[in-house]
């Protein structure tokens, strides 16, 4: 087919191009025919001779090797990769900068600084709960036992001083043995080796061992509606466990203990034959100004020929229980002289043929004293002869107060009437007593 148009006249070929169709071309002055493909197959090759730069569109990707670049598998496994946003601080730190899980499981259950009362981080002795007057950790004066001014005393059922100051025991039920002693080597029981030891006991019906302390107003004002803490050691030999029951009671009226009332209570059950704990918590002592009572009761039933101890009283401020506090004995016979005290260096005055005036010096003590002799007097008249009771005594008290007395001792024989007598060495001491 022949035209006449020109090839801008022509409409536009249907692409893409298959490569078999035919396109008019000028070869060798001569108007040819050719397809695509010819065209495509017949071009010479050239030498090429661009280089990179000369690309204005390339990346710099375009100078590395494929091997230089994740596959697409690994471009898809990155795309679900953990990234930096996504992990905490701890993630870039080594293993030595954390603590071990055995470290862990020990801050599980370690004590932190708010479980601590503030003097356990301050240091400030001020910042100590229930701090007690100094001379007052203890209140029970002579709890340690060390201080005796009485020899051994037979078990019975009113109450009896002991051979240990300030203490009083006595029984219930019915008693056919048993003696009240004090021990000096009981290390294993008490701190300070000493304890009142109730020996050979043998009682019968609602049998009971009881043992009492009490503490004047001058020192119970402290506990006014405080918490107090009393402990002790015990031991017995009853061959079954016996309970061992705390009573604490106020007096009624200043220093009398004619009435009391109860303040707390509690009952401890004591192994056989085991050194053992007593403790009673008391949550509030109430007013408790006009004096203490404390009461320990062995309450053992029908017991024979047993044995039992008690040492290492206190009685603290606070609700917690304090290590025992042992004074110095100096200070502990100190302590006990404002109750309990020898009197000494007596000098007399005959005003018969047997009988005597005496005077007793005992300043500052808790009240005015009775008066007890341990063994019968002896006097000399200084230059001529001794003069010796038959037996102790001591009679009438003309007067006497906390700071000194006046009173008869008589059974003595050969006196002369106005003659000064001076008191020996040997023979009896007089003991005064302002005890509770």
């Amino acid at each position: 087919m022949t035209t006449t148009k020109k090839i801008s006249e022509l409409p536009s070929a249907v692409t893409p191009l298959v490569g078999d169709e035919d396109i008019p071309i000028v070869q060798g002055g001569a108007t040819r025919r050719a397809t695509p493909d010819d065209i495509r197959n017949g071009l010479a090759d050239a030498v090429h001779t661009h280089v990179l730069a000369d690309i204005v569109d390339a990346g710099t990707a375009a100078a590395s090797n494929v091997g230089d670049f994740a596959t697409a598998a690994q471009g898809a496994l990155a795309d679900t990769a953990l990234q930096p946003a996504d992990v905490g601080s701890a993630a870039y730190n080594e293993t030595a900068d954390f603590a071990t899980a055995a470290q862990g499981t020990k801050a599980d259950t370690a004590t932190q600084p708010g479980d601590l009362a503030t003097v356990a981080t301050s240091g400030n002795y001020g910042d100590i709960n229930d701090i007690p007057l100094h001379g007052l950790e203890n209140a029970i004066i002579n709890g340690c036992g060390r201080v005796s001014h009485r020899g051994d005393q037979t078990l019975g059922t009113s109450w009896d001083k002991a051979p240990i100051d300030l203490l009083s025991v006595k029984a219930e039920g019915a008693v056919t043995a048993g003696t009240i002693k004090r021990v000096t080597s009981s290390f294993t029981l008490s701190e300070s080796g000493h304890a009142t030891f109730v020996e050979n006991a043998t009682l019968t019906g609602a049998g009971a061992i009881l043992f009492r302390r009490r503490i004047e107003t001058k020192d119970a004002w402290k506990f006014y509606n405080a918490a107090a803490y009393y402990s002790a050691r015990v031991y017995h030999d009853h061959g079954a466990n016996v309970d061992f029951i705390i009573t604490v009671r106020k007096a009624d009226a200043l220093d009398d203990f004619t009435t009391t009332t109860q303040i707390a209570t509690g009952t401890i059950s004591v192994a056989n034959d085991s050194n053992s704990d007593i403790d009673l918590a008391i949550a509030d002592m109430g007013d408790c100004r006009n004096g203490i009572e404390i009461e320990v009761k062995v309450d053992c039933g029908a017991i024979t020929t047993k044995d039992t101890y008690l040492g290492q009283e206190q009685l603290s401020i606070g609700t917690a229980k304090r290590p025992f506090m042992v004074r110095p004995v100096s200070l502990e016979e100190k302590l006990v002289s404002r109750y309990l005290r020898p009197v000494t260096g007596l000098v007399a005055v005959a005003n018969s043929a047997s009988n005597m005036q005496v005077v007793f010096n005992h300043p500052n003590m808790r009240a005015a004293p009775s008066y007890e002799l341990d063994a019968a007097l002896a006097f000399t008249d200084g230059y001529t002869a001794d003069f010796t009771q038959s037996a102790a005594n001591i009679g009438t008290i003309h007067e006497n107060n906390a700071n000194n007395g006046r009173a008869d001792i008589a059974l003595f024989s050969g006196l002369t009437s106005g003659r000064f007598h001076i008191q020996r060495g040997a023979g009896g001491v007089v003991l005064a007593s302002a005890e509770l």
